[in-house]
């Protein structure tokens, strides 16, 4: 399944707007920071929840225990849920897409929402929500035929990015990983075993483990950045041959705060 930007709900509190939907267990989340940041809004409030998330446009800055971390537009971001408190602080107007696992008793409705202090904003409010692009911080493209893909181990998930050369994924093996993912550049199509489905630059997609299994194919080139459980990608399911190769050569040191580049 996918959610493209004018499906996501919608929701603001002191100029902060925040636009999600859920992808089965795990929320995309956009956050758009106004040009007065984040000053008592809910990103400043302390947290021990893990965040996986990109810095699409501005600067975001991490507080926790030792040296703040500053993270600017095209990088990911990832902050381990090890018990100790931290928060988001930025000073000025900055957007960042997320996905943040999600408490399945959490209420969701617009009552929950109002009592955490969220307007929530109907559609037509809503609009004129820029496109999600993320800076492209690598030029020139994969040859035809080939997938270029990092990984980067943030437990319990590896963070995947991936460029897609023109006519690449085809041949690919089937995959049953689930992952949830934002296109950053280009169309590709999620073919599944039973189904295809297409997805373009700005989407969020969650493909569900288990069969019907599927793998990612682009005409022309593309980029994906995505997370797969570590186990899903460590045991002997099916998944595919770059996906394991990529992850074989993950930083497995990534028990911190860390930037990642070249996300575009």
């Amino acid at each position: 399944m996918h959610v493209a930007p004018p499906d996501l709900r919608a929701l603001r509190q002191r100029g902060l707007v925040i636009r999600f939907a859920m992808l089965g267990p795990i929320a995309f989340v956009l956050a758009e920071v106004p040009e007065g940041g984040t000053v008592e809004t809910c990103m400043e409030q302390p947290s021990r929840l893990p965040h996986w998330a990109l810095v699409l446009d501005g600067e975001l800055t991490v507080e926790r225990d030792g040296p703040p971390l500053r993270v600017s537009a095209g990088h990911a971001l990832y902050v381990p849920g090890d018990g100790s408190d931290h928060h988001f602080h930025a000073t000025g107007g900055a957007r960042i897409a997320a996905f943040q696992p999600t408490d399945p008793s959490a209420d969701l409705g617009e009552s929950g929402l109002a009592g955490l202090g969220f307007e929530i904003l109907t559609p037509g409010a809503s609009d004129g929500a820029a496109p999600i692009i993320v800076p492209a911080l690598r030029a020139g493209a994969p040859r035809a035929g080939t997938i270029e893909a990092r990984s980067w181990s943030m437990p319990p998930y590896a963070m995947t990015t991936a460029r897609f050369g023109s006519s690449s994924g085809y041949t690919a093996a089937w995959c049953d990983a689930p992952h949830w993912g934002l296109v950053t550049a280009g169309q590709l199509v999620i073919e599944y075993e039973d189904d295809v489905e297409m997805v373009a630059a700005g989407d969020a997609y969650y493909c569900p483990a288990g069969a019907p299994a599927h793998r990612l194919q682009a005409a022309d080139p593309a980029t994906i950045v995505d997370l797969t459980p570590i186990e899903a990608l460590a045991g002997d399911g099916r998944v595919a041959e770059w996906r394991r190769a990529a992850f074989a050569r993950a930083d497995a040191s990534a028990q911190r705060p860390v930037s990642v580049v070249a996300l575009g």
